[in-house]
This record gives structure tokens, C-alpha cells and sequence, in this order.
């Protein structure tokens, strides 16, 4: 039942937050949900909207982001398979950003009291909830200094690795070869940088033997001189292994 469940990316991330038991894996399969597809650039959740549900991205890429007063747009985070993509709503009651697709993607819809309930329920499941959205926190601190401390070089670097590490974390893809979703005015939008200054960053990454792109798809050339590149250290991401007892279960996920 876990391999065939929409909501096993899910519980599969999960577990690697805290360690999850039989009882708790079978507690999230019974979350009521339903599953929808949405269209690139559709919004899973507007600033200001009520958080009645929690989504969970099953495929595909979403961004969270805001905008100021004159329109001006700044992503925050970037979410794939396996994500809660709203789970701090759950407690806030009322969204305070957007979340969009930046793909096709593909979407389980739980009720926002069912996880609640299930939380209060279960101390297991709020520890591995609550360290997945303190890992979201720590992400945000990074992606707050790579703006603010960082050149553009590194500032585009840098997230190439964040997200070459999460893809193959989530198993979307295989090492060194990654889906890209962003648009270059979006990298701008994600890195503080004009359109213009994120063509001629990625062209001087691509010249120096960094990494080939290729339609939506980016390989990683040289990890090392990357990682070097983008002033890049992965301890923030606190990626650790699936609990020994369901490895295999979220193996075949």
C-alpha cells in the first residue's frame, strides 16, 4: 500500500526528519485527500486566502513568493516532490504569500484539520512536521545570505547546487543531470539579478566548463569547481537518510 499511495513522497521526506514507526506510516496513508493536476503557472495558494487544506506535491516544481506594493515579485522557496508546500498555514489560519507552479505538477489535497488532528495525535509525526518546517527556515536563512553576501556568480551557483542536491534527495532524477524549472527571469527573480545579468552569469558558467544546459534540463559538468564557484556547503539542507525499517519502502516510492 505505501508504493501505491499518491501521499508516499510525503511520508517518505517525512522520515527522514524523524523516525516514523508502522503505526505513524499508516496513520499519514490515511489522510483524505484528493489528487489534482495543475497547468504551469496556476496558484496552489494566494496571499491572503484561508488555509482550509494542505497540499502536497506529488510532481513538478512550485515557488512560493511575494510582491511588493509597485509589483515587484521575489521567490522565496522553491518546493518539489514530496513537500508540504503549505504546512506552516495550517497554523497561521491565513495564508501571507502566493504559491505557483513553475511546472505541470501534480498535487495530493488534505484537509487542514485532518492534519492537525493527526499531529496533536501523534508526537512522532509533529516532531517530523515541525523539523521538516525548521529545515524550510533553514533554507530561507540561506537563500537570505547567497542574496545578500553573495556575487552573482555565486548567488546562481549556488542555488544550482541547493537544487541539484534536493532533486536527488526527492529521487526525481539521477546525479549530475537535473530538471531545471526556472525561467531566466525567474532565476532573476529568485537571485536579486536582472534578466540580462543571469544570461551572462550562466554563460560564463557554461564557458568555464561548469555545467551544459539543455531545454529544461541542466547537467553538472564539474560538481566541484561548482560547489567552489557558488560557495556552497549543504550542512543547512540537513539531508539524512530514511529510518532503516522503511528504506526499502521509500526505495520503490
Amino acid at each position: 500500500m505505501f508504493q501505491t499511495s499518491p501521499l508516499s513522497p510525503m511520508i517518505a521526506k517525512l522520515a527522514r526528519r524523524h523516525p516514523l514507526g508502522s503505526t505513524e506510516v499508516d496513520a499519514l496513508l490515511a489522510l483524505p485527500h484528493r489528487v489534482a493536476r495543475l497547468e504551469r503557472g496556476s496558484f496552489l495558494v494566494r496571499e491572503g486566502d484561508r488555509a482550509t487544506h494542505c497540499r502536497v506535491l506529488l510532481s513538478g516544481f512550485v515557488y512560493r513568493h511575494k510582491c511588493t506594493g509597485e509589483g515587484a515579485r521575489q521567490i522565496v522557496s522553491i518546493h518539489l516532490k514530496g513537500d508540504l508546500v503549505d504546512l506552516p498555514n495550517v497554523m497561521l489560519d491565513v495564508a501571507d504569500d502566493s504559491i505557483q507552479a513553475l511546472t505541470e505538477v501534480s498535487v495530493a489535497i488534505v484537509p487542514a484539520e485532518e492534519i492537525l488532528a493527526l499531529a496533536l495525535a501523534s508526537p512522532n509525526i509533529a516532531k517530523a512536521m515541525w523539523a521538516d518546517t525548521m529545515v524550510d527556515a533553514s533554507i530561507l536563512r540561506e537563500w537570505l545570505i547567497n542574496v545578500a553576501r553573495h556575487d552573482a556568480r555565486q548567488r546562481i551557483a549556488h542555488l544550482i547546487c541547493e537544487l541539484a542536491l534536493r532533486q536527488e534527495a526527492a529521487g526525481v532524477c539521477e546525479r549530475l543531470e537535473y530538471y531545471w524549472p526556472l525561467t531566466q527571469e525567474q532565476l532573476g527573480e529568485t537571485t536579486g539579478l536582472t534578466s540580462v545579468h543571469v544570461n551572462r552569469t550562466l554563460q560564463k558558467l557554461r564557458a568555464e566548463g561548469l555545467l551544459r544546459t539543455s531545454a529544461r534540463q541542466l547537467i553538472v559538468s564539474d560538481w566541484e569547481g561548482l560547489k567552489v564557484a557558488g560557495d556552497f556547503t549543504a550542512g543547512y539542507l540537513h539531508l539524512t537518510p530514511a529510518t532503516p525499517s522503511l528504506a526499502r519502502a521509500f526505495e520503490s516510492a
